[in-house]
């Protein structure tokens, strides 16, 4: 059987699993979400492999790339992605790439962006169910209230990234 590398990484704001197949991150996710066996199970099937604990160089960049995001140094990751999912769940992420450092957006705003305006829950569901957290920036989601909504790694670290990335004022105020 295939394996996926991991490494387990604690940060002062949140603990990580960091996963690379084949030279590309897979995996890049709250160690202890909710949905962690859902992702997992997501993963390891659609890859075909196992997850072992050893050392891997992607996961090194990785874990460098995020200490530079935490600081404020940096906006954009560059890190080859692997994305095991659905073909909608994939559009869903892609959708959530574009959206830029500092700028949120909501689901029904998601939702329009692919071309998918009724499917608001699926796009909300495709959106919990990433596994690149930060990479992938699913933080960048709020309600169509202004509120801050569900984060696999809780609301107080949503919040957190938001003010990481500087989002606008009035945004920042509303949550």
């Amino acid at each position: 059987m295939e394996k996926i590398n991991i490494q387990f990484y604690k940060h002062k704001h949140a603990e990580f699993i960091i996963g690379s197949f084949d030279h590309k991150l897979c995996l890049l996710d709250y160690r202890y979400r909710k949905m962690r066996s859902t992702v997992d199970k997501r993963i390891q099937r659609g890859l075909r492999a196992e997850y072992v604990e050893r050392f891997d160089e992607t996961i090194e960049v990785t874990r460098t790339q995020l200490e530079e995001y935490f600081r404020g140094e940096r906006t954009l990751f560059d890190i080859p992605l692997l994305m095991v999912g659905s073909e909608f769940q994939r559009k869903i992420w892609d959708a959530l790439m574009k959206i830029e450092y500092g700028k949120t957006s909501s689901y029904s705003d998601l939702a329009k962006s692919v071309g998918e305006k009724n499917a608001v829950r699926a796009v909300a569901n495709a959106n919990g169910a990433n596994s690149m957290a930060i990479i992938i920036p699913c933080h960048r989601i709020i309600g169509s209230n202004g509120a801050l909504v569900g984060y696999g790694g809780g609301l107080p670290l949503k919040r957190r990234l938001l003010e990481i990335e500087k989002c606008e004022k009035k945004q920042l105020e509303m949550l």
